[in-house]
């Protein structure tokens, strides 16, 4: 029987969550602070994004194979390019624009980082020059950008293995995914590589899918999991947030090869207890967390010019605002843009997705 693609509550709350943790983390702070013991909890934010975004293409395409004969990769891949394409290429035009603009109106620029390489910038590879040069592209919003790259690999590796493999033997795919994100990650270690592509964070996307699985060839798990009372849920939810903060705090042997595996899992459990029809984990869509959530992609691309921008303007008036007002005014006028950029750009582009699904 045919499944109907559900609309997940709570998600968009836990983007704009995660959203903050990377926005903090990009604020300044001064050192030996309370609020640097907050700021480094930041690259969690995008181990979360790896996560949810595991569970979300994974329920996509497994619906879609239990739904159709055949995998679609022209809809699933037209789908993503809508998302993802437009709004990226329109911020490595800016990037690419800005050492003019800021030549024009004769202000500095940060001269911090490599050069970019449009080229680099334009495949999805922004990544891998991070990787190479130990540093980060000098432009705003490139820095960031590189966890866009492995999502982008990530659409294309598991597409064509969803694509690939036989709809019963998909599970194969996230267990593969779960042995290889460690074994590259041990690889890198000993060779000194920075942990910034997709097969070193794979296994994020393959705790991700875990839940997915569960949800659509494993259903009757569901009425399980609503069974567990909602207390528990709540308390594992909150354990999982004092992870967060205390995770960058701890140091142990193979750390960085076993914190994924660590995250991944909490995650992954806090999502499956947002799927019971009862009993769940649910922060509604009304409340304006969960609204704001839904501009996240937008956030996540502009908070670092709007940051770079507010201390810019603090240097021009020499003048010198605390952290509250230099946050307050980085995450307000980057709101405000990433709404309008959702409402009058990326918007058009998304209304185009009806054309790609399945008429069956």
């Amino acid at each position: 029987m045919a499944q109907t693609r559900k609309h997940f509550h709570t998600f968009d709350a836990l983007r704009f969550f995660s959203f903050l943790l990377v926005f903090f983390h990009h604020l300044p702070t001064k050192e030996n602070s309370w609020l640097q013991w907050f700021s480094e909890s930041g690259g969690i934010g995008v181990s979360f994004f790896f996560v949810l975004s595991g569970f979300l293409i994974t329920y996509i395409l497994l619906l879609e194979k239990h739904n159709q004969t055949e995998l679609s990769l022209k809809n699933f891949f037209g789908r993503r390019i809508l998302r993802i394409w437009p709004l990226f290429y329109a911020m490595i035009l800016f990037a690419f624009l800005t050492p003019h603009i800021l030549d024009f109106l004769n202000l500095p620029d940060s001269n911090q980082g490599y050069e970019p390489d449009w080229l680099v910038s334009v495949l999805f590879l922004e990544n891998y020059k991070i990787m190479l040069t130990e540093s980060l592209p000098g432009i705003s919003p490139l820095p960031v950008m590189w966890s866009l790259c492995v999502e982008e690999h990530f659409y294309i590796l598991w597409g064509l293995l969803f694509f690939i493999v036989p709809n019963s033997k998909t599970w194969i795919i996230a267990l593969t995914a779960l042995l290889s994100g460690v074994i590259f990650r041990i690889i890198y270690h000993m060779n000194g590589l920075i942990f910034a592509d997709i097969f070193t964070n794979i296994d994020y996307f393959a705790f991700g899918s875990i839940p997915a699985f569960i949800l659509v060839k494993k259903h009757r798990l569901i009425d399980k999991v609503a069974e567990i009372p909602l207390t528990l849920k709540y308390l594992f939810f909150l354990f999982t947030l004092g992870l967060i903060f205390i995770v960058p705090q701890v140091n142990f042997p193979g750390k960085d090869i076993i914190t994924p595996n660590i995250l991944g899992f909490f995650f992954a459990i806090n999502i499956l207890f947002t799927l019971p029809p009862r009993n769940a984990l649910h922060i509604k869509d009304s409340l304006w967390i969960s609204r704001l959530g839904i501009y996240t992609y937008g956030l996540y691309l502009f908070h670092t010019i709007v940051i770079s921008l507010v201390l810019q303007v603090q240097k021009i008036l020499n003048v010198s605002f605390n952290w509250a007002i230099i946050a307050t005014l980085s995450l307000t006028i980057t709101i405000v843009i990433s709404i309008l950029s959702y409402n009058l750009f990326e918007k058009k582009f998304l209304k185009l997705k009806k054309y790609f699904y399945s008429s069956n």
